[in-house]
């Protein structure tokens, strides 16, 4: 298990942000599990062939180490390891935390930037039979360089649902650029660079099922939701926003675009700013994208939930926590979800099962891949009961505490 840091609030520059130590591990997006910054689809994502001697790949996951970006497969042979012959891809060196996001199952954009070069966003194609990533021409943007930092996985960059659009959170400006994502090249484009000045400074960001409308949150240094808003959207591009009446630090869409389920991040360890809050939150989405809290629903573990995962087909959520008494990660919490109603899954939460810190759906549902101590492990989904099971080992990548990013996706 991997003892979370808690820090004093801090949204800098990125690159100030260079000689900061980042103190714990990572989400994201947003990918997309319904345009997640680090999830599948996230969010913010079917079988390739494989190479010669290796099964077919089933699910993919793509995560940062410092300066270089590193692959983990489930193969249909149910083996997860690290991705044969895979060839590590190296990015500029003096890496800060910033996020990772999957689009169209077959591009990964990394936000990026070092102290000895300029600040980008950085892409890759991605060969869905091989796992084998073919770098783009890095985007320059001085946007970068404001993403915000905390203890707490954050999700500065995720897709709408369909992938056709990316959104970077800068949260130093108070502003969100939003690029179209050209389904051929994978080549980004500025669409809009939108200012949330007034209403919010962009922390985290979320997006309902059908790509409606995209929500902003704020937080601090220790993972806890200072604000909300939501702003409207309009082939992709954003209208004037409003603030909401809860402090979310994470949210996440379902299916429909009917329903956002979210967490406070408030765990009551020492160090953090306000008492425990061991509920998930479910809203309903009004017009213009308001939210109405329609109800709290405690975790079975008890403990405060500092991230949230909503499966695909919209049927189930899980929830990543922090022990109460120890601040390490707690067990995996799980929910039926129906007509805005969280239920508690038999025999959550799962104590047989690894500790997560963090996790993002595979496109199918089938499969949760997590995050914890330094490896990445995935839990198969029973997509007719919910239940988790762990029949592979977790594949060690090194990663220790630091909070870097990760994104997953069943290859095109």
């Amino acid at each position: 298990m991997t003892m979370r840091v808690r820090a004093s609030l801090m949204v800098i520059l990125a690159v100030a942000m260079m000689s900061l130590a980042a103190c714990d591990h990572y989400n994201c997006s947003s990918g997309a599990n319904l345009g997640s910054g680090c999830t599948a689809g996230p969010t913010g994502i079917s079988t390739g062939g494989g190479t010669t001697g290796q099964s077919s790949i089933v699910t993919l996951a793509y995560y940062v180490n410092n300066n270089q970006i590193g692959s983990v497969e489930l193969n249909s042979s149910a083996q997860l390891l690290d991705t044969p012959n895979f060839v590590l891809e190296t990015l500029p060196d003096g890496y800060t935390n910033s996020g990772a996001v999957i689009a169209q199952e077959q591009f990964l954009y990394v936000p990026y930037v070092s102290t000895s070069s300029a600040a980008a966003i950085y892409g890759w194609t991605i060969d869905g039979s091989t796992g084998a990533l073919t770098a783009l021409t890095p985007l320059t943007l001085t946007d970068v360089a404001g993403l915000a930092l905390a203890s707490q996985p954050t999700t500065s960059v995720i897709t709408d649902p369909t992938g056709s659009y990316l959104y970077l959170a800068d949260a130093t400006d108070s502003r969100i650029d939003v690029f179209t994502i050209d389904s051929s090249s994978g080549t980004l484009t500025l669409l809009q660079s939108f200012s949330t000045a007034g209403v919010i400074q962009p922390w985290n960001l979320a997006m309902d099922g059908l790509g409606r409308y995209l929500y902003a949150t704020q937080g601090n240094a220790s993972g806890e939701g200072q604000s909300m808003a939501v702003f409207p959207i309009t082939a992709g591009a954003l209208s004037t926003g409003s603030t909401q009446a809860f402090n979310m630090w994470q949210l996440q869409g379902e299916l429909t675009g009917t329903y956002m389920v979210g967490v406070d991040g408030q765990t009551g360890l020492t160090g953090d700013n306000k008492p425990s809050d061991p509920d998930v939150y479910v809203f309903q989405i009004k017009s213009g994208g308001a939210l109405s809290q329609l109800a709290k629903y405690p975790t079975p573990s008890g403990n405060g939930p500092i991230g949230v995962a909503v499966s695909p087909n919209g049927k189930y959520v899980y929830d990543f926590n922090l022990s109460t008494s120890t601040g390490a990660d707690g067990p995996l919490d799980g929910f039926s979800f129906s007509g805005g109603v969280l239920q508690p899954l038999a025999n959550a939460p799962f104590t047989a099962l690894t500790n997560p810190g963090s996790g993002y759906f595979d496109q199918s549902g089938a499969y949760l891949f997590f995050r914890a101590s330094g490896a990445i492990g995935v839990f198969n989904i029973d997509t007719t009961t919910g239940a988790p099971s762990q029949p592979t080992a977790d594949v060690g990548v090194g990663l220790g505490a630091v909070v870097y990013p990760w994104a997953v996706t069943d290859p095109l």
